[in-house]
């Protein structure tokens, strides 16, 4: 009997809620009316939308009322609307009125249509279909209801409001790694929308207080908000995707190492020194390219900055004068510089990023090169000129008419000495993560001060020689003579023979007999622009954009269409030495264009570069209709191109397909950049992701060979997904645009440590199958010391192209069929598969390990190390390691011996240190106690805080501070909704109380329960830990 009471109540408990469910569904019928001013907006698809097989001679107009699942995003957010017949689209025009908020939609149909059906969707919002009767009187009411992660986004938005009062701070600042990682097996970007929506215009990429980090698709989401009250900081930290938060209290570089450590412990290793660090830098106003790229490198730290200074000087002292592409490269990976990096020292991301020389487009070079002399906190830059090759007849050979050279820098930020006038400055002893929290923050007043006492040029040299330069970059093929003139004495001779690259090969450079280059000193006038004036450039661009497209094609452009794609270097570049973020908020504020909808598309270009925009409308019937503007700052005007008197051109792949289109596009697209803005919005116009979205515009365009990076980066995070201590460290060997996704989607980078690149001649690494060995993979074990080594083989796809004569459209169907492969969608053109395939997999030692990251040397490259390394046992490589001189995975300049002694192998920094002297010792002995705190388990091996050029006995891991190490205690494992309402210490205790009962049954009931939360909080956590 009493077991059935209790099912009974358990029934009735269920049937309680459906109802509730069920009632509060019904509510959200009632109409709203909105106050807004009366306004009328009407938009309308072209009339080549029409199909074919459907006369449409009716028009039906229905009444559609829009009821979004939170109320205040009712009247601000304007649905996309198409309609069907029979799964076939029909042209369809729309019509709102603010004052009722009321859509008349106007279908045109054929006279024997009886049904069709309406299609609304919005962003951040699932959407929604519904049939309409012709005959009916009545209109329509959608209730939208949001995605997950939209109504994710949108609690922890309310619950950081309820407790730092958003209304009453002087400011707000944003800092998530959602976007590329999945929520609940969804998309994450909307967790952005939906708290920029909450934030109601408060919170902008336009404002610079919107950081997203740059994180894997397994990683979890960790969000912090922080505000800004006079010279106090406060945040409240989100871990694993909980509601729950993890932390609230300050987030200042002036809290008590008490506070620090309570801070440490609830947020954890990786997310403590990221929030704290990048909090901070806004807090004292760093440029916001500074802060987008840290969000990208994972926190501000001092080689962060020193990159920062460093391209400052290059661009005054050796500024650009051509762009050139290295061989076998296309025109779009042409770059202005070739740089000579030192993987580990964070300033690699940061020059590489503000210079647009990225892996990807071989413009950069770097594994460790101490041991020739080179210092950790060194960059290398070569500003090279192609030269003319023509053939002579009266020599019968071919000969240089304009010889190429090139001029080589070697520029460091001067860690020693800048530390030493910091505590000189400030009377601060650098001895913890506050203190670097504060070195940070004098750094950065030093860049707007006095930013050329910061860093130093130590070797410019100028007429660089071809042979000079490939033994720099490496050369994967013979350079060789042209053949054209097929008698000439030297047709087709090697000039330069394929040699893999030696990088920033200091003693060699020091060699080289060359006279002195002559600096310039270029600095351009900084203008007062405000946040407004730039905002006031996007919403006339797009006033621009609006009238050309109704003029020329009849269409209206509203807010929020799903299909217009703007495209800008806006955020990139600067602007009479200013920063031009706030021109998002402008093409926000009319057009409704966001990166996380995929309709902002701010492409990656140097700073230099001019602003411009590209408006691309994706039509039904597959036309991307664009407009091109360029911004001239000198008479605040627009430069609008056109071709025989039409602004607006059809960039789609059959438009591509026609051989007059690279003369049309020469006339619409003055600026270079015409492959950039067509091969990204035709892979955007057959749907992409997110994660690949973002790695095109980091490449700066969409080509075939982005794509392997795709492949694999899935290929690894599956077959190869991160275990406790691990981390990913990546050595490319045959170096093309897919370095540039792999960076991207894998969370490595050489700033980090865990990105190096060393061109190998390709007959090292081509198979006979079309294969080819593209790097060495390495997941590390920084606690055992021994990692896994293993050669990623790709084989291209066999695509057909025939059926397309020039190159574009070859190109744009190469993109389009390996991203129906990515999707698992049919394509045609698809002869056959790719293939990705792990060869050669090998355990290896902390020794080898550093010889890998050394580029060993001149006789072996890091391909043929790895394929001479014995095949051995987990077990046996722990056992060589305990017994090898070199315990600590740091490389050292003169030879293999390293007492650095500590236990978590930890680098002072979030970058790995290489030291130049002949032995390193550091004895700080922490002991990580946060393993269930720790949010992220990073893809790079050294991830937190400074880099460093030089290494004190005292240095403490970032994240950490002498006095902090003694204060930790092991931390409770982590459930999804862990953290209690007030965030106190015991971050991720479990309380265990239970209501006591003497009915065994109600026991037995409660058991299931509690495992069934068990299971879910076992996910929880094992997620948590990927």
């Amino acid at each position: 009997m009493d077991n059935k009471k209790i099912m009974g109540v358990f029934i009735l408990i269920f049937f309680i809620m459906i109802a509730t469910v069920s009632a509060a569904d019904n509510t959200t019928d009632t109409t709203t009316i909105s106050t807004n001013t009366a306004d009328t907006q009407t938009t309308s698809t072209d009339d080549t939308t029409i199909n074919d097989e459907i006369k449409q001679n009716i028009t039906s107009k229905v009444n559609v009322s829009v009821k979004y699942q939170y109320e205040n995003d009712n009247g601000k957010i304007t649905p996309s609307v198409s309609a069907k017949i029979n799964n076939k689209n029909i042209t369809t025009s729309q019509k709102y009125d603010k004052n009722l908020n009321i859509y008349t939609i106007a279908v045109n149909h054929s006279d024997d249509v009886k049904t069709f059906n309406l299609i609304l969707s919005a962003p951040g919002y699932k959407s929604q279909t519904k049939t309409f009767n012709v005959t009916q009187n009545e209109g329509l009411v959608y209730n939208l209801e949001a995605t997950q992660s939209y109504q994710y986004g949108d609690k922890i938005a309310i619950i950081a409001d309820s407790k730092l009062n958003f209304s009453k701070a002087d400011d707000i600042l944003v800092i998530t790694s959602a976007g590329v990682p999945t929520y609940k097996n969804e998309a994450s970007e909307y967790i952005i929308e939906a708290i920029m929506n909450y934030c109601n215009g408060t919170v902008s990429n336009g404002k610079g207080n919107m950081l997203m980090l740059r994180q894997t698709e397994n990683d979890p989401i960790d969000t912090c908000f922080v505000v800004r009250n006079g010279r106090n900081m406060n945040a409240i930290v989100f871990l694993n995707s909980s509601t729950k938060y993890s932390y609230l209290g300050t987030i200042s570089e002036n809290m008590t190492r008490k506070e620090w450590n309570s801070y440490y412990k609830s947020v954890g290793q990786e997310d403590s020194y990221s929030f704290a660090s990048l909090a901070n830098g806004w807090y004292h106003n760093v440029s916001y390219l500074v802060l987008q790229e840290a969000a990208f490198h994972g926190h501000i730290c001092e080689g962060t900055l020193g990159g920062y200074t460093i391209t400052e000087a290059l661009l005054q002292y050796y500024p650009p004068i051509t762009e050139t592409a290295t061989l076998g490269s296309l025109p779009a990976e042409k770059t202005s510089y070739k740089v000579l990096g030192m993987p580990g020292d964070s300033a690699s991301d940061a020059v590489l990023y503000f210079l647009d020389a990225t892996s990807g487009k071989r413009s950069y070079v770097g594994f460790n090169t101490t041991k020739s002399g080179a210092e950790p906190n060194m960059m290398g830059f070569i500003r090279w000129n192609e030269g003319t090759i023509e053939y002579n007849p009266q020599t019968n050979s071919y000969e240089f008419t304009t010889p190429s050279y090139g001029t080589v820098i070697v520029m460091k930020y001067n860690t020693d000495e800048n530390k030493k006038l910091f505590t000189k400055e400030t009377g601060i002893e650098l001895t913890g993560t506050l203190e670097e929290l504060k070195y940070n923050s004098w750094w950065i007043n030093k860049i707007n001060t006095n930013p050329e006492s910061l860093v130093s040029i130590v070797l410019e040299k100028d007429n660089l020689t071809e042979e000079q330069y490939y033994y720099l970059i490496g050369l994967d093929a013979d350079l060789t003579n042209p053949v054209t003139v097929a008698n000439a004495t030297n047709a087709g001779s090697v000039r330069v023979k394929a040699i893999h690259a030696h990088g920033l090969d200091y003693n060699y450079l020091k060699s080289l007999d060359l006279p002195n280059a002559t600096r310039s000193n270029s600095i351009a006038d900084r203008t007062n622009r405000t946040y407004d004036d730039f905002k006031n450039i996007g919403v006339r661009a797009s006033t621009l954009a609006k009238n050309y497209f109704k003029n020329e094609l009849g269409v209206d452009l509203i807010k929020d269409m799903p299909n217009l794609a703007v495209m800008t270097t806006a955020g990139h570049v600067y602007m009479e030495q200013q920063t031009t973020e706030a021109v998002w908020d402008g093409l926000f504020q009319e057009l409704g264009s966001r990166l996380y909808r995929q309709t902002l598309m701010p492409d990656h270009n140097a700073i230099w570069k001019s602003l411009w925009f590209a408006f691309v409308l994706h039509q039904d019937n597959g036309d991307l209709m664009s407009l091109y503007m360029r911004y001239n700052p000198s008479n605040d005007s627009f430069l609008i191109t056109d071709y025989e008197g039409s602004h607006i051109i059809n960039i789609n792949i059959e438009s591509l397909n026609n051989s007059n289109q690279t003369a049309i596009a020469g006339k619409i697209f003055p600026d270079g950049n015409y492959n950039s803005i067509q091969s990204i919005t035709n892979a955007w116009s057959n749907g992409i992701t997110f994660g690949q979205l973002c790695s095109f515009l980091f490449h700066n365009h969409a080509c075939p060979g982005v794509q392997p990076g795709f492949f694999m980066s899935d290929y690894i995070l599956n077959n190869y997904p991160l275990n406790e201590n691990e981390s990913y460290f990546y050595i490319a060997n045959s170096i093309y645009c897919k370095d540039d996704s792999l960076e991207y989607l894998l969370g490595i980078s050489p700033g980090l440590g865990s990105y190096m690149s060393q061109k190998i001649p390709g007959e090292k690494i081509d198979h006979e199958d079309g294969s080819t060995d593209e790097g060495v993979l390495v997941i590390w074990d920084n606690e055992l010391n021994v990692g896994r080594a293993v050669i990623m083989n790709f084989k291209w796809a066999t695509i057909d192209t025939s059926k397309y004569a020039t190159s574009d459209a070859k190109r744009a169907a190469q993109i389009r069929a390996y991203n129906s492969i990515y999707h698992g969608q049919p394509n045609e053109d698809v002869l056959e598969n790719y293939a990705v395939t792990p060869m050669s997999e090998k355990w290896i030692t902390a020794d080898e390990y550093a010889k890998l990251k050394a580029g060993t040397n001149d006789n072996l490259d890091s391909m043929s190390f790895i394929r001479g390394i014995e095949n051995r046992t987990k077990q046996q490589a722990i056992s060589l390691t305990s017994g090898d001189k070199l315990i600590n995975t740091n490389y050292n300049s003169s030879e293999y011996t390293n007492t650095n002694t500590n236990n978590n192998l930890v680098n002072n920094g979030g970058s790995q240190k290489f030291p130049n002297s002949g032995s390193h010792s550091n004895n700080n002995n922490f002991i990580s106690t946060n393993s269930a705190v720790a949010s992220r388990t990073s893809s790079s091996s050294n991830n937190l805080g400074q880099s460093s050029g030089s290494s004190d006995n005292d240095a403490v891991a970032p994240g950490m501070s002498l006095e902090a190490t003694a204060d930790l205690g092991v931390a409770e494992a982590s459930e999804d909704s862990a953290q209690g309402e007030e965030g106190n210490a015991k971050a991720y205790e479990v309380s265990e109380s239970q209501n006591k009962s003497d009915n065994v049954n109600t026991v037995v009931y409660v058991i299931i329960a509690i495992g069934i939360l068990g299971a879910l909080a076992g996910y929880g956590y094992v997620r948590s830990r990927r």
